[in-house]
């Protein structure tokens, strides 16, 4: 996927932190305390709410927007509706005109002017002009589009997108968009945007990527587990660093004293953090398998490293995904043992758009 790249000038939205607990590594190696029935922990944003307008569209043809040099938009349609490229292309442009009204230093409207209806533009002026006066200067954004055509007549379409911002105007990267269009002369006019939530999305292509990735590492445990071979080229495809060192020295440990680890558990994954186009975060309400541990592989015997499951036991683990050359890895595993939690799809769970 390309992105639309600029230099950012203002910071982006703070990173929520992760949930606070022992490394899966490390619990590996130690007997882990249990502790049923803790405490919840949760992690709510809130987020200024979101204008929903639905204008009239305009009386006469607006010129198409002049050519420029110095934006593009990268487009992942993700709907199984085929989409009309015109819409498609339309929206992108409505969003090169927003990212350069944003970078501006005078807010010169006529970028969006080009390609949107006038309470359109109002709104996204009314929203830079809140920037600048809390102390903003001009923004240069990042921006990559998911764009989904959900309905389309000859004369008016609707688009659905989960746009990720960087920097952001809210506290999540990812913004739930809903787009209304007329079709004007042989263009098409953004005449109405909404925001459904203003608590965040991920788009449905990264999260299912996403969460494959972190599947695939506990599909590919007894590849380079039992035994334990700290140079199975397995181990590169599904972790990055920092997990990859700790793991990698864990199974350089295991080799030496002979035992493996063993016991798949059943996954209850979801996306509750998306935090740039190439980074995200899983949560996972998980159950052990009644065999997990650490087995001594010449007598089988099951070893003391990690406590026994008991019956209806639930461990939570979250765990920092990253891109790499368009794979989703495991970067970072944090956990609690026998810890009280609800499988997923919970309220920390993000819209999939």
């Amino acid at each position: 996927m390309s992105l639309r790249l600029w230099s950012i000038r203002s910071g982006g939205p703070a990173r929520p932190s992760l949930l606070v607990g022992v490394t899966v590594a490390a619990l590996l190696v130690l007997s882990a305390c249990t502790s049923a029935g803790s405490d919840d922990s949760t992690s709510t944003s809130s987020v200024p709410p979101a204008t929903s307008t639905t204008i009239e569209p305009p009386s006469t043809p607006t010129n198409p927007p002049p050519p420029t040099t110095t934006t593009s938009t990268s487009i992942a349609p993700t709907t199984t509706v085929p989409p009309s490229e015109e819409v498609v292309d339309a929206w992108s442009a409505y969003w090169d005109g927003w990212v350069e009204v944003r970078a501006s230093e005078d807010l010169d409207p006529a970028p969006l002017e080009a390609i949107a209806a006038s309470e359109v533009v109002d709104g996204a002026l009314a929203l830079f002009e809140r920037e600048r006066s809390s102390g903003v200067g001009p923004v240069q954004t990042e921006v990559v589009l998911h764009a989904a055509v959900t309905d389309q007549d000859p004369d008016r379409a609707s688009v659905e997108d989960c746009v990720l911002l960087s920097p952001s105007f809210t506290e999540t990267v990812g913004v739930w968009y809903e787009a209304d269009f007329t079709r004007a002369g042989q263009g098409w006019i953004v005449d109405a945007v909404r925001i459904p939530s203003g608590g965040g999305c991920v788009p449905q292509q990264m999260a299912d990527a996403a969460i494959a990735g972190y599947e695939a590492f506990y599909a590919g445990w007894t590849d380079f587990w039992d035994p334990a071979d700290p140079n199975s080229p397995r181990v590169g495809e599904v972790l990055s660093d920092p997990q990859k060192t700790l793991i990698v020295n864990l199974l350089r440990d295991h080799q030496a004293r002979g035992v493996a680890l063993r016991g798949r558990p059943v996954l209850h994954p979801e996306v509750i953090e998306v935090r740039s186009p190439s980074e995200l975060v899983i949560l996972n309400c998980f159950e052990p398998a009644s065999d997990y541990g650490v087995y001594d592989i010449e007598s089988g015997e099951r070893l003391d490293d990690v406590a026994s499951v008991r019956n209806g036991q639930r461990n939570l683990e979250s765990a920092v995904m990253v891109l790499e050359n368009d794979v989703w890895k495991v970067s970072d595993l944090q956990g609690q043992v026998d810890f009280a939690c609800e499988f997923a799809p919970t309220d920390r769970g993000v819209p999939s758009v």
